[in-house]
């Protein structure tokens, strides 16, 4: 049997849900390679992956996918790693740099400029280095690793995404989801999915020690936001986040219509189990 082509996101926070496939777990289903989330969406919709860490707004783009249940990349206030990076007031702010890495952070600007901030900015494709993004805008977005670890430039602010958007509707956030084709996910593969995430979140300080980012290693930055600020959960109140996201970009016009979240079966189960 062919093993399973899995895509996952190539950061920090990705860690603990792949640690136990890292590890050997599941190494005759699953082929586990990395990337960006943007480069991730575009391989998953050109047929390159059967599975992905895949951005949310993906599910709106990409035709046909269904999601794992239980598992997922998000958080419930600050998130720490997605940020809108602006060197004016928020009300001041013009044109906005999107991350060329995302895109579920790219449209939770977008739904949060006109929802939460009564904002209209010019929203436009931005380079990955943040002080070029800055020297042309007002603002820009701004996540990963890059975001996480990389300090700030003198006189800018950074808004912490994930908490304005817990701030403005009570609810998680959900970055990123297992996503597949209906009949790709199986019982076993589900079960090595869940068992790779407890085993990660088993030995969180031993992610964090042995992160590198740039060539360095940030225990101190690593480890608390493992530990506080991601959620891999994927329970009643992240699904009513994602369709309340969904149906807010839809209605910016950020995606076309916000779709139904389906969940992957196999035999006769039903498949939105929570996280075990």
């Amino acid at each position: 049997m062919p093993r399973i082509r899995t895509g996952a996101v190539s950061y920090l926070n990705t860690r603990p849900l792949v640690f136990g496939i890292e590890q050997g777990l599941g190494a005759d289903r699953l082929a586990l390679t990395y990337d960006v989330p943007s480069v991730l969406a575009r391989r998953m919709a050109a047929g390159e992956l059967d599975l992905a860490l895949l951005p949310v707004i993906e599910l709106a783009r990409i035709p046909g996918l269904v999601v794992v249940p239980g598992l997922a990349i998000g958080s419930i206030g600050n998130c720490r790693s997605v940020f809108l990076v602006a060197r004016k007031p928020l009300a001041s702010v013009r044109s906005v740099a999107l991350d060329p890495e995302s895109s579920t952070s790219n449209a939770l600007a977008a739904v949060l400029f006109a929802e939460a901030w009564g904002v209209a900015p010019a929203l436009v494709a931005g380079p990955r280095d943040l002080s070029l993004a800055l020297a042309e805008h007002d603002a820009a977005v701004r996540i990963g690793d890059k975001a996480l670890f990389e300090p700030l430039p003198a006189g800018t602010v950074a808004y912490d995404l994930g908490g304005a958007w817990t701030a403005r509707t009570t609810l998680p956030f959900v970055f990123a989801v297992w996503a597949t084709r209906p009949g790709v996910v199986d019982r076993e593969v589900y079960e090595i999915l869940h068992a790779s995430r407890r085993a990660g979140s088993s030995v969180l300080p031993a992610i964090a020690a042995d992160y590198t980012w740039n060539g360095r290693q940030y225990p101190e930055i690593a480890l608390p936001y493992l530990r506080d600020a991601m959620r891999y959960r994927l329970g009643d109140p992240e699904v009513a986040a994602m369709r309340r996201f969904l149906a807010a970009a839809a209605a910016i016009g950020v995606i076309d219509a916000a779709p139904p979240i389906e969940f992957a079966k196999w035999g006769q189960a039903v498949a939105q189990e929570q996280a075990t």
